[in-house]
């Protein structure tokens, strides 16, 4: 067999080879990580629901010392919203809804 017939072949077979499997793989899938924490709930639950400490423990938060922040209403209740944007392409908002 001819190069020019031989390398298309090969190609279009694999091609074919990554399409059937796309076919058999799970369509979804989760990641989960799981952290222990030696305090009391309550105590966690108490310093999580303040959306400011977030500053403390959340990777983007670390990684953007300096976004422009909004603050709206509360922190800790039900309604508080908190708003970010780094003058980039970070820009979003939190609500604590019931």
């Amino acid at each position: 067999m001819s190069i020019f017939i031989t390398i298309p072949l090969v190609l279009v077979a694999i091609i074919a080879l990554f399409l059937i499997a796309g076919l058999f793989i799970k369509k979804e899938y989760s990641i989960e990580r799981v952290v222990f924490i030696g305090q009391p709930k309550k105590k966690v639950f108490e310093f999580i629901k303040i959306l400011n400490n977030q500053d403390h423990y959340n990777k983007w938060w670390m990684d953007d010392p300096q976004p422009k922040k909004t603050l709206k209403g509360i922190d800790g209740t039900v309604g508080f919203i908190t708003a970010w944007d780094n003058g980039g392409q970070q820009k979003g908002e939190q609500e604590i809804k019931k």
